[in-house]
């Protein structure tokens, strides 16, 4: 491709409003962003109450109206002056952030790609004002009447820059976005009464009693709430606090996990893999704990100026950090009852007393080939003699050195496919794995990844085929949703119901499955719901284009290590 730039062109000043529409795009990357920055102005001016209203994804519409201290009309012009801020003045204030918005760039950012309006009264004043702008430049300042705090309208996001408006994704998407982060605020400031509103709709409205809990119940579900364990610890001038949730509830992705530091929102492998070492023996492998945590750092411990969003931070003393969640929620999870031991898989050798057979095996009859695993199955499975039985026999067969010929390598080296028609099952040892026979060999078989397999084979080609059978249920399964997993409705409904679900609005954030797949139980259907609607809509028609990879992780809902089966189960 010829490069159009040549030796000659000089250096040159942009024009203002060429330089104002890419430094907005740093900061203004779709609605969300004009959400969160109008709410962290909120929360800075010291509001108690904050509402949003979004129409279309905020892409036609955002108004955000709070009760904070206001503004003086005398500084209107300059609130949308770039880098213009009343939160630093120094650079040694960039070493001791408090607030959630010190940059200045915001109000002059969104101005730059929108139509907006601010109206704003301070307390000590008789009469509010309003100034109203588009594409950057004033189109007016009058006296109004209004209550104290102030309103923020944005509209038509970037009518200015058609090319970033093909960028922006569909409605519910955006919805959900922004949804999410305003659970998330709640979450952060359960003394701030939060509602938000979508298209005429209050999605949701947080009590703004201070109450942890309350906000996780209003806004995530009050069966989340039941499974959550209380964390607080401190170290020094560190610390961590909030709720996480015990052993026994889990989820398949890491979308449960929200983390705030210093009040801040923030994304963070550091804290995730933090997370995950905290939980190292209290889990298996791809599942991951709910978390709301909070970390409360000296200022100068942290640099929050690495990104224009803000949403990602810099730990100067990452280990240190790393110590305070995993002492922090090990301290809580060893409270009584908060973490069951998952592994009644680890041997109990001290006073450990034989156990029959009838507590691990459901058919007590023989083997009937005649191998070497038959003395041990056919009598007393025992948890502490079983793999020192199998290896002392594994240890007394001489294997000999046999040539293996060029033939012989090229068959082995052949897809084997195995047909399991004929097993019969002997036991189930320690909850986990199931043992059968055929009339050769014995199958040691992972008793989860073999009903996910199956669980996954059987939604996949029902859906690829069209042909779902559905079983109505008698007493429909309740679930509750959060504001962003509502917005999303269209996109993870219209998926359920190709699988073979009917799933119907029985009020805000809550839905009834009427319906479910023939072939799962109540149980497993209501936990594959649960999984979908915690899957990434970030997105547009995410759920058609990746509904293999949904429902295979949907397919976590499988039987789990550690739950004992029935014969017919097995």
């Amino acid at each position: 491709m010829k490069n159009n730039l040549v030796s000659s062109n000089k250096i040159k000043t942009l024009p203002k409003e060429l330089s104002a529409k890419i430094a907005a795009g740093e900061v203004i990357e779709r609605p969300l962003s004009i959400v969160k920055e109008l709410v962290e102005n909120s929360i800075d001016a010291g509001a108690n109450n904050i509402t949003v209203e979004i129409k279309k994804g905020g892409k036609e519409y955002i108004r955000v109206t709070d009760n904070g201290k206001g503004i003086e009309k005398d500084q209107f012009e300059l609130a949308f002056k770039r880098y213009a801020t009343s939160k630093i003045a120094t650079e040694e204030d960039l070493d001791n952030i408090y607030s959630l918005g010190f940059r200045g760039e915001a109000l002059a950012s969104i101005a730059a790609v929108s139509k907006i309006e601010l109206i704003s009264k301070t307390n000590n004043s008789k009469v509010g004002a309003k100034i109203s702008l588009e594409a950057g430049e004033i189109l007016g300042i009058n006296d109004t009447a209004c209550e104290d705090g102030t309103t923020i309208i944005v509209k038509d996001i970037f009518f200015n820059l058609p090319a970033r408006q093909k960028f922006l994704k569909q409605d519910n998407t955006e919805n959900s976005l922004i949804a999410d982060f305003l659970q998330k605020m709640a979450l952060a400031y359960p003394e701030i009464k939060i509602r938000f509103i979508n298209n005429g709709t209050i999605l949701f409205s947080t009590l703004g009693k201070g109450s942890l809990i309350d906000a996780i119940i209003t806004l995530y579900s009050p069966q989340i709430a039941r499974s959550l364990v209380e964390v607080s610890y401190n170290a020094g001038s560190s610390k961590i606090y909030g709720y996480t949730s015990s052993a026994e509830t889990s989820k398949t992705n890491k979308r449960g996990q929200v983390f705030f530091v210093n009040g801040r929102v923030i994304k963070s492998k550091l804290l995730e893999s933090a997370i995950e070492e905290a939980y190292a023996d209290k889990l298996f492998d791809g599942r991951h704990p709910i978390c709301y945590l909070f970390i409360e750092l000296d200022p100068s411990q942290i640099d929050v100026n690495v990104h224009p969003s803000k949403a990602e931070i810099k730990f100067y003393d990452e280990n240190a950090v790393t110590d305070l969640i995993i002492l922090g929620i090990r301290k809580a999870l060893v409270k009584q009852d908060a973490a069951p031991d998952v592994a009644h898989l680890v041997d109990k050798k001290a006073n450990s007393v034989e156990k029959p057979v009838e507590k691990y095996a459901f058919n007590t009859q023989p083997v009937e080939n005649n191998n070497v695993y038959h003395n041990i199955f056919s009598s007393i499975i025992d948890e502490d003699n079983i793999f020192k039985e199998l290896r002392e026999e594994q240890q007394s067969i001489e294997i000999p050195t046999i040539p293996v010929s060029a033939e012989l390598k090229k068959e082995l080296g052949k897809e084997q496919k195995f047909t399991f028609s004929n097993l019969k099952p002997v036991a189930q040892v320690f909850t986990t794995y199931i043992l059968a026979t055929d009339d050769k060999n014995l199958y040691i078989i992972d008793q989860h990844a073999a009903h996910e397999r199956i669980m996954y084979e059987h939604l996949l080609n029902k859906f690829n085929n069209e042909s779902v059978a559905s079983q109505i249920l008698i007493a429909p399964i309740l679930i509750n949703t959060t504001p962003a997993q509502t917005s999303a409705e269209d996109q993870w409904n219209s998926l359920l119901t190709e699988l073979g679900f009917i799933i119907e609005n029985f009020g805000p954030n809550q839905y009834l499955i009427k319906e479910i797949p023939a072939s799962l139980k109540l149980e497993e259907a209501e936990s594959f719901v649960n999984s979908v609607l915690d899957s990434d809509v970030d997105k547009p028609n995410y759920f058609q284009e990746k509904k293999e990879a949904i429902i295979s992780a949907s397919c976590k809902a499988a039987v789990k290590a550690g739950d004992k089966l029935s014969e017919d189960e097995i």
